[in-house]
């Protein structure tokens, strides 16, 4: 177990200040969570807009002397960026010191304590707010993006009772829900409610995009229901990539399963049976 955590936090580090991180500074701001709020992001343009507009405290200029002076690590970087920010953290584990993250995707993760023989860390504590936009960057941060959303904790084999303890007050102070489970979960569980609408959402902008309107005088694009569909398809390309590429196992395994439900109803249709097809539309109404 870490000896002597500063369960007070009077110095919290956020790596990465894009929108998580950075609505994730405003909204410790705000709150009585923490004394000192100080952010790192590779670019330095990003760290002199969040000093600017005082989203943190203070930038950090090298992670590895910020790591050492903060007492709770907030991890909010792209899923293909961790490895680089564990490497430099690795030293960090098993100390007083307290580590989570934001990641939409945990196996990167696990993948890299496994090689790195650290199975047994007990303070870091994985979790994902379930909070974001259609928009990207520190420039479309909001100090609300957090308030009531829900929050997954994922414990680690080892994770002490008392860092647990930390990373769920920090996300209680800013007004999330916590829902906790095994972290083994969370990706195959992610793939379902989170990764697949987005596939989803980008293949139907894409497809829309395809088509061709020139002779209708409005444009379709433009309709309620489409755009409800494509919303999150504006989301960061590059950001999503590597979401779906670590979470191709469980992603792939869930999109076969909705084509083959996509396949049925096609099949339905094309059999011309209102009876079959009223009776699948009304077993696919949102459970509440």
């Amino acid at each position: 177990m870490p000896k002597n955590i500063n369960s007070k936090n009077n110095n919290i580090l956020v790596i990465g200040l894009g929108l998580i991180g950075s609505s994730l500074c405003r909204a410790l701001k705000n709150s009585s969570y923490s004394e000192k709020i100080c952010g790192y992001d590779h670019d330095k343009e990003v760290m002199e807009y969040a000093v600017e507009h005082n989203f943190v405290d203070e930038s950090i200029k090298d992670l590895k002397s910020g790591i050492k002076e903060a007492d709770l690590v907030i991890i909010c970087v792209p899923v293909h960026q961790v490895k680089k920010i564990l490497d430099i953290s690795k030293d960090f584990f098993n100390t007083k010191k307290v580590f989570t993250d934001t990641l939409s995707v945990k196996n990167p993760i696990l993948d890299f304590l496994a090689k790195n023989n650290l199975s047994n860390i007990d303070n870091l504590i994985f979790s994902h707010p379930m909070a974001g936009t259609e928009h990207s960057g520190i420039i479309n941060s909001k100090e609300d993006l957090f308030l009531n959303a829900t929050t997954i904790i994922n414990p680690l084999c080892n994770s002490s009772l008392e860092c647990i303890n930390i990373v769920t007050e920090l996300w209680k102070a800013i007004n999330c829900n916590i829902v906790e489970f095994d972290a083994s979960n969370h990706d195959s569980l992610l793939a379902a409610i989170s990764h697949a609408p987005h596939f989803i959402s980008f293949v139907l902008s894409k497809k829309m995009n395809d088509l061709e309107f020139s002779d209708i005088d409005f444009l379709p694009t433009k309709t309620p229901s489409l755009l409800d569909m494509t919303r999150i398809a504006n989301s960061d390309p590059e950001a999503w990539a590597s979401i779906f590429l670590e979470n191709e196992n469980a992603l792939c395994n869930f999109i076969d399963e909705y084509i083959k439900e996509l396949s049925e109803l096609k099949y339905k249709i094309k059999s011309n049976n209102f009876d079959d097809i009223f009776s699948y539309l009304k077993k696919s109404k949102p459970i509440k």
